[in-house]
């Protein structure tokens, strides 16, 4: 064999490392976008403290991991933030048929509102953060119907 030999891993890459810092920033980004409007309901959720929330929020501190966690209870996305700084995104495990009709209903809500974005010819970074608000629950939805199928997929190759 040949000293040069191509170096292959067996992995994909790695997952990267970041610091405390920039882990409370995209915390506290993640968590102010999902409980905007909804806090009280957030800490209920999470079953911790407005104190807890709002240190999380300004950057003083880090929540301990459960309480982290419990957010995806209150939004699947909460974490998104985080979970993309180390190249990494949260997928469910199992899925719940989301309401088809609500789906669609939203989906439809979304079509209007891009179309009304785009009414002047450009999409301005105003309308893009309220698209993806918008567009966010719909995916977990969307989600859910691809994992589904997944599992009919499995099963019918399986059966």
């Amino acid at each position: 064999m040949s000293e040069r030999m191509t170096h292959r891993t067996n992995h994909v890459r790695a997952i990267r490392r970041n610091s405390k810092s920039d882990v409370q920033g995209k915390l506290a980004a993640g968590w102010a976008r999902v409980s905007a409007g909804k806090k009280g309901a957030f800490v209920d959720t999470i079953d911790s403290s407005m104190a807890t929330v709002n240190r999380a929020l300004t950057g003083d501190s880090l929540p301990e991991l459960h309480t982290a966690l419990n957010s995806l209870a209150f939004d699947p996305t909460a974490l998104d933030e985080v979970l993309a700084l180390y190249g990494v995104a949260l997928k469910p495990l199992t899925s719940e048929p989301a309401n088809d009709l609500a789906t669609i209903s939203r989906l439809s809500n979304l079509a209007g509102q891009f179309a009304e974005a785009l009414s002047d010819g450009h999409r301005d970074h105003r309308e893009t953060c309220q698209l993806a608000d918008t567009i966010r629950p719909i995916m977990a939805a969307l989600t859910a119907i691809c994992l589904e199928a997944d599992q009919i997929k499995g099963a019918a190759c399986n059966g």
